[in-house]
């Protein structure tokens, strides 16, 4: 089992403490305890937890969150990362934990500056490949150069001055003016390409910025989720074979004209205008392909439906939150549009005692609550309501190329956002069995175990040559969970030869020997 760094929640508590100017006398006896069990706590050699955990939040004026560790432990794994990618070998892991005991909105500061210097070096980099391969901006730069070496020839024989008439110099300032006005425009043509063509390189902060609010709230909403019972105990029920409760409440209940045709090849997606922004919105129609899955079809429904229904709660949720675009804030729009989409289709309680009963069995789940395989995975993450919790697994999805997206970890368990995870993952394996559940049980230097599940999925294309959408998702696990999932009947005997020997990153892992070693190990 993996061992999280331990956090000084003490050292939090009692800098809180003195911040309100209280004694450590009168905290402990507004929560109840005695002076010295606070001495201890604040001294980290006691922990603390359930009521008293809450009364000291509450007494602190602080999110109980701060006391808990949950987003810490995420915060500490990201600072690791950065310093990994930054080349600083020199910091350790204890130095991130004293970093975000003492205040985390620093160190969520410095995270926040790395992406911003991430997105300036792709930018740059995407300007760059512009800049040597746009034809029109390659023949651009060619003609601000020939006007910049003219205008420097002609300046620097006005500057020395020798042999030039009175004639001769007007015409040569004359030629100066020109040949900067031509400068200029060029220079206005560039940027208007760089800034308005198609390729334009937009940045990555609020896909970052998505992901830090999910994670923030640990990928679970409870108002969405109550939300998501009163609109099914509302509605008629529906199940795989008939979505007439769905199509009902749409129509009858908001207006929405559901329109069911064939997608002209070439086209794409003409959903794709509910998937850029807002899904509620505006727009009266539906539009369903009839070649989609029933799965998709059902969820785009319920999506539709869920984000008329919480449109308030969803822009509640929005709220305070940390969002400096509003392309970021139309992103979570649509991640929580999905989530409700979700507790409706999978009804928390229902979809938790399935789980069980199935032993975690993504194939039987989905069968039974009419879902996709990776809308069945999203929905076993957010299975985190507290007193009736499932088993913790972190979720992730990669294409081809390795790129990773959607990344949520649980504590010891965190899934990487700063680069590309072990190769050796079953993650990237899936993509060689298209249409097969693999399962892993990864062993990480440490002697941590996991276990892992994954699948290639692939979506389908408009047309006949048309390039298909892949992606592969992951489910996984600490090993302690193992007896409670069907993928991890496989792994009971413990035997070193049905074990993968991995690790999280290259640059954090020293295993030596290992051939798919990408980076060296960064304390190497």
């Amino acid at each position: 089992m993996a061992v999280a760094p331990r956090l000084p929640i003490g050292q939090r508590v009692r800098s809180r403490r003195q911040e309100l100017g209280l004694t450590q006398s009168g905290l402990a006896k507004s929560v109840g305890i005695s002076g010295s069990y606070l001495n201890l706590i604040e001294n980290d050699k006691r922990p603390i937890g359930g009521a008293l955990q809450k009364r000291i939040a509450h007494r602190l004026g602080i999110d109980i969150t701060s006391l808990t560790g949950e987003r810490d432990a995420g915060l500490i794994q990201d600072l690791m990362e950065v310093s990994a990618a930054l080349g600083l070998t020199d910091l350790d892991e204890q130095g991130a934990v004293r970093l975000v005991a003492r205040d985390p909105r620093w160190a969520d500061a410095f995270r926040a500056l790395h992406r911003r210097y991430q997105d300036a070096t792709e930018t740059a980099v995407a300007l760059s490949d512009r800049l040597s391969q746009d034809p029109k901006l390659v023949e651009m730069t060619h003609a601000v150069l020939s006007e910049i070496t003219a205008i420097k020839s002609f300046a620097a024989i006005m500057r020395d001055g020798r042999g030039v008439g009175p004639d001769e110099a007007d015409r040569f300032l004359e030629i100066i003016a020109n040949q900067s006005e031509l400068l200029g425009t060029h220079a206005r043509t560039m940027i208007a390409l760089l800034e308005g063509g198609p390729d334009a390189p937009s940045p990555a902060t609020p896909r970052n910025e998505v992901d830090d609010f999910i994670i923030y709230r640990g990928n679970h909403f409870p108002v969405l989720e109550a939300a998501a019972d009163r609109v099914g105990q509302r509605i008629e029920r529906f199940s795989e074979d008939d979505d007439r409760g769905l199509r009902d409440a749409l129509v009858e209940g908001w207006g929405v004209e559901i329109v069911r045709e064939q997608i002209a090849p070439g086209q794409g997606d003409r959903t794709a205008r509910e998937g850029a922004g807002s899904p509620d919105a505006a727009e009266s129609n539906l539009f369903l392909d009839r070649a989609w899955p029933a799965a998709t079809r059902r969820f785009r429904m319920a999506r539709r439906l869920m984000a008329l229904e919480c449109r308030d709660i969803i822009e509640e949720q929005i709220v305070g939150a940390r969002l400096s675009s509003e392309e970021a804030r139309d992103m979570v729009r649509r991640a929580l549009a999905n989530y409700a989409a979700g507790a409706l289709l999978g009804p928390y309680n229902r979809f938790l005692e399935a789980a069980e009963r199935y032993r975690y069995d993504i194939d039987r789940l989905s069968f039974e609550f009419g879902m996709s395989f990776e809308q069945t995975a999203h929905r076993l993450v957010t299975l985190r309501r507290e007193g009736s919790e499932g088993v913790p697994f972190a979720f992730l999805r990669a294409d081809p190329a390795g790129n990773v997206s959607k990344p949520f970890g649980t504590p010891g368990l965190r899934m990487p956002r700063l680069g590309g995870a072990c190769p050796l993952w079953v993650i990237y394996a899936a993509f060689s069995s298209p249409d097969q559940t693999l399962a892993q049980m990864a062993v990480m230097p440490q002697g941590e175990r996991y276990l892992f599940v994954a699948r290639r999925l692939a979506k389908r294309t408009d047309a006949y040559g048309a390039p298909r959408t892949v992606f592969s998702v992951m489910l996984g696990c600490d090993a302690v969970y193992a007896d409670r999932v069907v993928y991890g009947d496989g792994f009971g005997s413990g035997s070193a030869s049905v074990e993968t020997p991995a690790g999280f990153s290259c640059s954090s892992c020293p295993r030596a020997a290992c051939g798919q070693r990408a980076s060296p190990f960064i304390l190497g």
